[in-house]
């Protein structure tokens, strides 16, 4: 059995071999800003209250609130850390290296299940023994 590897690229994969350095940060700062938007949109759904509430319980403007959600604002540190404080949240930043997960890319043996379907348990010995 061959597997396609193509059509199990991850989709950063896409972005990091079509796009220039500038166009890759752009989409990494961008991840980071729709999941502060999806932090602060849950929230207030979860509560049930308007962007007007939440902005008078941040002491910001509704319009902040509204860029916040959007992903239009980069807020910076301290002003994440006084969001999180207000809203009972803490604060966590992680800076790590990357980690290699393409495991299709680092099989170097054909997996051979001859011409029997192979039960889940030989299957997965099998991949096993290729990782």
């Amino acid at each position: 059995m061959e597997v396609n590897q193509d059509l199990l690229k991850n989709p950063w994969d896409v972005i990091d071999e079509i796009a220039d350095d500038e166009t890759q940060e752009k989409f990494e700062l961008d991840d980071i800003l729709v999941e502060i938007s999806l932090k602060i949109i849950n929230y207030r759904i979860e509560k049930g209250i308007t962007q007007k509430k939440l902005a008078e319980k941040l002491n910001v403007s509704q319009s902040m609130i509204s860029k916040l959600e959007s992903g239009e604002y980069n807020p910076t540190i301290e002003q994440l850390w006084k969001v999180s404080k207000k809203l009972g949240w803490t604060l966590e930043l992680q800076m790590k290296k990357p980690v290699e997960t393409d495991i299709w890319n680092q099989l170097d043996t054909e997996i051979d299940f001859g011409n029997e379907a192979p039960s889940d348990e030989e299957m997965m010995n099998q991949i096993a023994e290729g990782a």
